[in-house]
């Protein structure tokens, strides 16, 4: 078995299908000091190829592939993969990787920094040996699928552009953006109250405000629905989506006539296709910042 930039020989397990390897790898072989996990297809004769690495680093340093990752409310560990995988062949990479797999990636907070990965297994389960191996064979398939040049076809790299956009647009958010977004989310009702304030100064006779479990804000005229507002603390696209189908799912006139706002945090840019989904769903869009104690909101814009 091969680790560049040297050779050793190591114990290999295998179940006849796949096989692994582990290695401690410490500051004087690597700059980032790591337990390095090849996997991949096994065979009884000839030199046995990795597939994928699932490295954990002994930190965490987002510059290695695979973590490990807690859920907050079940305690339940996981092992993730950046979709990273690597070897050199023309259409294998990161983003090939992911757009071809159709991999869901998650979110997972850590230190002061947000990274998207892929579920690999939960840790200590009864299905992660199984996990794994759907993992591995995965990227077994992936890099044959490049060797066809099935990643390489213009489909391909049209999907291939489309993830990468997506993927660029959440890891291109600054630490400082995921500070703002947490006090955003715990002013949250300070931000509703200022949208009752501003809606409050013009509201008619016949109209009436109201707020519950699903509706952030709502206006009502003789007991029906005639505005519905809904507040977000970034313009992340899960958030969006979650916005856009709370305002269309709570709004029960049936006829057109309750507009619809969404309210987010000023400076943030929304994707083109959301925008154009906006539009469509004549959605307004209502801004917000904080300055100090207060909340400023911007005029609503379609």
């Amino acid at each position: 078995m091969v680790w560049r930039p040297d050779s050793r020989r190591i114990t290999v397990h295998h179940n006849s299908r796949y096989w692994y390897g582990s290695l401690p790898l410490g500051p004087k072989e690597v700059s980032i000091p790591r337990r390095w996990y090849p996997f991949g297809g096994y065979r009884e004769s000839g030199n046995l190829e990795a597939a994928v690495e699932l490295n954990v680093p002994w930190s965490n340093d987002k510059r290695v592939s695979g973590f490990f990752a807690k859920d907050a409310e079940t305690g339940a560990v996981y092992l993730m993969h950046d979709g990273a995988v690597g070897g050199g062949q023309k259409g294998v990479g990161r983003i090939p990787f992911l757009a071809w797999s159709h991999s869901k990636l998650v979110p997972v907070a850590g230190g002061d920094d947000v990274r998207l990965a892929v579920v690999v297994a939960p840790v200590d389960a009864s299905s992660t040996a199984v996990d794994v191996a759907r993992f591995v064979q995965l990227a077994i398939d992936f890099k044959e699928a490049a060797a066809r040049g099935e990643t390489t076809t213009p489909q391909a790299l049209a999907e291939q552009r489309r993830f990468g956009k997506y993927f660029d647009e959440f890891s291109g958010k600054k630490r400082r953006r995921r500070l703002e977004e947490i006090e955003y989310i715990s002013r949250h009702g300070d931000i509703v109250r200022a949208v009752h304030d501003w809606r409050e100064r013009t509201l008619r006779s016949n109209e009436k405000i109201f707020k519950d479990g699903y509706v952030d804000l709502g206006v009502q005229a003789g007991g029906v629905l005639r505005e519905i507002y809904e507040v977000k603390s970034s313009c992340e696209r899960q958030a969006l989506y979650t916005a856009i189908g709370q305002v269309v799912v709570h709004d029960e006139s049936q006829n057109g006539d309750c507009k619809r706002f969404l309210v987010l945090p000023d400076g943030e840019a929304i994707p083109n296709d959301v925008a154009r989904a906006l539009t469509r769903a004549d959605i307004s869009l209502i801004r917000f910042t904080l300055q100090g104690q207060k909340v400023r909101l911007s005029q609503p814009k379609p």
